[in-house]
Protein backbone atom coordinates (compact mmCIF):
# COMPACT_ATOMS: atom_id res chain seq x y z
CA UNK A 1 0.00 0.00 0.00
CA UNK A 2 2.90 2.42 0.09
CA UNK A 3 3.04 3.27 -3.63
CA UNK A 4 -0.47 4.87 -2.48
CA UNK A 5 1.06 7.26 0.56
CA UNK A 6 2.23 10.91 0.20
CA UNK A 7 5.80 11.80 0.33
CA UNK A 8 5.59 13.25 3.86
CA UNK A 9 3.59 10.13 5.39
CA UNK A 10 6.40 7.79 3.47
CA UNK A 11 8.76 9.88 5.71
CA UNK A 12 6.85 9.25 8.89
CA UNK A 13 6.71 5.64 8.21
CA UNK A 14 10.41 5.13 7.77
CA UNK A 15 10.61 7.37 11.19
CA UNK A 16 8.49 5.28 12.74
CA UNK A 17 9.53 1.81 11.56
CA UNK A 18 13.52 2.79 12.44
CA UNK A 19 12.09 4.32 15.83
CA UNK A 20 10.58 0.79 16.21
CA UNK A 21 13.73 -1.22 15.02
CA UNK A 22 16.19 1.47 16.21
CA UNK A 23 17.65 -1.23 18.69
CA UNK A 24 17.52 -3.96 16.71
CA UNK A 25 19.60 -2.32 13.43
CA UNK A 26 22.05 -0.62 16.35
CA UNK A 27 22.47 -3.91 17.88
CA UNK A 28 23.22 -5.68 14.28
CA UNK A 29 25.81 -2.93 13.39
CA UNK A 30 27.68 -3.26 16.78
CA UNK A 31 27.74 -7.37 15.88
CA UNK A 32 28.93 -6.89 12.41
CA UNK A 33 31.46 -4.36 13.22
CA UNK A 34 32.49 -6.72 16.37
CA UNK A 35 33.02 -9.71 14.00
CA UNK A 36 34.91 -8.04 11.05
CA UNK A 37 37.61 -6.06 13.77
CA UNK A 38 37.94 -9.69 15.77
CA UNK A 39 38.27 -11.18 12.13
CA UNK A 40 40.81 -8.66 10.66
CA UNK A 41 42.67 -9.30 14.25
CA UNK A 42 43.03 -12.66 13.92
CA UNK A 43 44.30 -12.41 10.66
CA UNK A 44 47.13 -10.21 11.63
CA UNK A 45 47.83 -12.23 14.57
CA UNK A 46 47.90 -15.41 12.50
CA UNK A 47 50.05 -13.59 9.99
CA UNK A 48 52.45 -12.06 12.05
CA UNK A 49 52.56 -15.85 14.07
CA UNK A 50 53.47 -17.32 11.02
CA UNK A 51 56.10 -14.60 10.07
CA UNK A 52 57.94 -15.14 13.40
CA UNK A 53 57.51 -19.13 12.88
CA UNK A 54 58.95 -18.50 9.32
CA UNK A 55 62.39 -16.88 10.41
CA UNK A 56 62.80 -19.16 13.38
CA UNK A 57 62.45 -21.92 10.80
CA UNK A 58 64.55 -20.11 8.61
CA UNK A 59 67.61 -20.08 11.58
CA UNK A 60 67.22 -23.73 11.99
CA UNK A 61 68.20 -24.26 8.62
CA UNK A 62 70.87 -21.95 8.56
CA UNK A 63 72.08 -23.63 12.09
CA UNK A 64 71.58 -27.50 10.74
CA UNK A 65 73.46 -26.44 7.38
CA UNK A 66 76.23 -25.04 9.31
CA UNK A 67 76.33 -28.79 11.50
CA UNK A 68 75.50 -27.12 14.29
CA UNK A 69 73.32 -29.73 16.09
CA UNK A 70 72.97 -27.55 19.46
CA UNK A 71 71.67 -24.55 17.88
CA UNK A 72 69.89 -26.30 15.71
CA UNK A 73 68.21 -28.24 18.78
CA UNK A 74 67.41 -24.56 20.19
CA UNK A 75 65.29 -22.75 17.35
CA UNK A 76 63.47 -26.07 16.91
CA UNK A 77 62.47 -26.10 20.74
CA UNK A 78 61.77 -22.42 20.55
CA UNK A 79 59.34 -23.78 17.53
CA UNK A 80 57.84 -26.46 19.82
CA UNK A 81 57.10 -24.20 22.22
CA UNK A 82 55.72 -21.18 20.48
CA UNK A 83 54.47 -22.23 17.48
CA UNK A 84 53.13 -25.97 18.18
CA UNK A 85 50.12 -25.69 15.48
CA UNK A 86 52.21 -24.05 12.77
CA UNK A 87 53.87 -25.91 9.94
CA UNK A 88 56.89 -24.70 10.65
CA UNK A 89 56.72 -25.94 14.21
CA UNK A 90 55.42 -29.89 12.75
CA UNK A 91 58.24 -29.37 9.58
CA UNK A 92 60.57 -29.18 12.35
CA UNK A 93 59.81 -32.39 14.11
CA UNK A 94 59.73 -34.40 11.46
CA UNK A 95 63.70 -33.25 10.62
CA UNK A 96 64.10 -34.20 13.79
CA UNK A 97 62.17 -37.66 13.25
CA UNK A 98 64.09 -37.98 10.48
CA UNK A 99 67.75 -37.57 11.88
CA UNK A 100 66.92 -39.46 15.08
CA UNK A 101 66.48 -42.35 12.96
CA UNK A 102 69.16 -42.17 11.13
CA UNK A 103 71.09 -42.33 14.40
CA UNK A 104 68.87 -45.06 15.08
CA UNK A 105 68.22 -43.21 18.03
CA UNK A 106 64.46 -44.55 17.80
CA UNK A 107 62.60 -43.30 21.28
CA UNK A 108 63.78 -40.23 19.92
CA UNK A 109 62.30 -40.03 16.60
CA UNK A 110 58.86 -41.52 18.21
CA UNK A 111 59.05 -38.91 20.41
CA UNK A 112 58.89 -36.12 17.55
CA UNK A 113 56.07 -38.13 15.46
CA UNK A 114 53.82 -38.37 18.66
CA UNK A 115 54.54 -34.57 19.17
CA UNK A 116 53.13 -34.21 15.49
CA UNK A 117 50.37 -36.54 15.50
CA UNK A 118 49.41 -34.20 19.38
CA UNK A 119 49.84 -30.88 17.23
CA UNK A 120 49.06 -31.09 14.19
CA UNK A 121 45.19 -29.90 13.06
CA UNK A 122 45.86 -30.78 9.20
CA UNK A 123 45.08 -34.24 8.69
CA UNK A 124 47.42 -35.83 6.45
CA UNK A 125 50.69 -34.15 8.51
CA UNK A 126 49.40 -36.55 10.90
CA UNK A 127 48.74 -39.48 8.58
CA UNK A 128 52.59 -39.09 7.39
CA UNK A 129 53.56 -38.87 11.13
CA UNK A 130 51.43 -42.37 11.61
CA UNK A 131 53.26 -43.57 8.85
CA UNK A 132 56.66 -42.91 9.66
CA UNK A 133 56.02 -43.75 13.28
CA UNK A 134 54.76 -47.80 12.10
CA UNK A 135 57.97 -47.53 10.08
CA UNK A 136 60.05 -46.50 13.36
CA UNK A 137 57.94 -49.33 15.23
CA UNK A 138 59.26 -51.82 12.84
CA UNK A 139 62.85 -50.60 13.22
CA UNK A 140 62.33 -51.21 16.71
CA UNK A 141 61.06 -54.26 16.15
CA UNK A 142 57.80 -53.47 17.28
CA UNK A 143 55.59 -54.63 14.27
CA UNK A 144 52.32 -55.18 16.40
CA UNK A 145 52.28 -51.77 17.92
CA UNK A 146 53.14 -50.52 14.23
CA UNK A 147 50.11 -52.38 12.88
CA UNK A 148 47.81 -50.65 15.98
CA UNK A 149 48.89 -47.30 14.80
CA UNK A 150 48.17 -47.72 11.40
CA UNK A 151 44.53 -48.75 12.57
CA UNK A 152 43.58 -45.05 12.78
CA UNK A 153 43.33 -43.58 9.59
CA UNK A 154 43.03 -39.63 9.20
CA UNK A 155 43.51 -39.36 5.61
CA UNK A 156 42.51 -41.69 2.82
CA UNK A 157 44.49 -40.37 -0.25
CA UNK A 158 47.56 -42.40 1.83
CA UNK A 159 45.81 -45.74 1.83
CA UNK A 160 48.39 -47.20 -0.53
CA UNK A 161 51.67 -46.46 1.80
CA UNK A 162 49.62 -47.04 4.97
CA UNK A 163 48.89 -50.18 3.62
CA UNK A 164 52.44 -50.96 2.17
CA UNK A 165 53.60 -50.01 6.03
CA UNK A 166 51.28 -52.54 7.45
CA UNK A 167 53.03 -55.19 4.84
CA UNK A 168 55.77 -54.62 6.32
CA UNK A 169 54.76 -55.28 9.55
CA UNK A 170 53.22 -58.41 8.75
CA UNK A 171 56.28 -59.39 7.26
CA UNK A 172 57.98 -58.69 10.45
CA UNK A 173 55.65 -61.00 12.11
CA UNK A 174 56.04 -63.54 9.61
CA UNK A 175 52.60 -63.51 8.44
CA UNK A 176 53.11 -63.26 4.70
CA UNK A 177 49.23 -64.20 4.14
CA UNK A 178 48.74 -60.58 5.29
CA UNK A 179 51.60 -58.93 4.29
CA UNK A 180 51.06 -60.13 0.28
CA UNK A 181 47.24 -58.73 0.70
CA UNK A 182 48.38 -55.77 2.23
CA UNK A 183 50.52 -55.09 -0.80
CA UNK A 184 47.94 -55.99 -2.95
CA UNK A 185 45.62 -53.17 -1.40
CA UNK A 186 49.08 -50.98 -1.53
CA UNK A 187 49.44 -51.59 -5.52
CA UNK A 188 45.62 -51.08 -6.19
CA UNK A 189 45.92 -47.55 -4.07
CA UNK A 190 48.45 -46.10 -5.74
CA UNK A 191 47.90 -45.29 -9.46
CA UNK A 192 51.09 -46.15 -11.55
CA UNK A 193 52.82 -48.02 -8.85
CA UNK A 194 54.87 -50.19 -10.91
CA UNK A 195 56.58 -47.07 -12.11
CA UNK A 196 56.64 -44.93 -8.87
CA UNK A 197 57.03 -47.74 -6.56
CA UNK A 198 59.14 -50.51 -7.82
CA UNK A 199 60.03 -51.68 -4.00
CA UNK A 200 56.56 -52.47 -3.71
CA UNK A 201 55.88 -54.55 -6.58
CA UNK A 202 59.45 -56.23 -5.45
CA UNK A 203 57.95 -57.10 -2.37
CA UNK A 204 54.95 -58.44 -3.33
CA UNK A 205 56.47 -60.74 -6.00
CA UNK A 206 58.67 -62.08 -3.46
CA UNK A 207 56.08 -63.23 -1.66
CA UNK A 208 54.66 -64.95 -4.76
CA UNK A 209 56.14 -68.82 -3.96
CA UNK A 210 55.44 -68.20 -0.63
CA UNK A 211 51.53 -68.29 -0.57
CA UNK A 212 50.13 -71.63 -0.54
CA UNK A 213 48.04 -72.48 -3.76
CA UNK A 214 44.51 -73.28 -3.23
CA UNK A 215 44.00 -77.23 -3.91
Amino acid sequence: MTEYLTEQEQIELLKSWIKQYSVVILAGVLIAAVAITGWRYWQQRQNKILTHASAVYDEMLTMRAQNDSTSTLVQAQKLFSHYPQTTYGQMAAFMLARDAVIKKDYPEAEKRLNWIIEHSKIDSIRQIARIRLARTLIAENKPQEAIKELQTVEDNSFNGLTDEVKGDAYLALNDTKMARQSYQQALDELPNADVIRPILRMKYDNLANTIPSAS
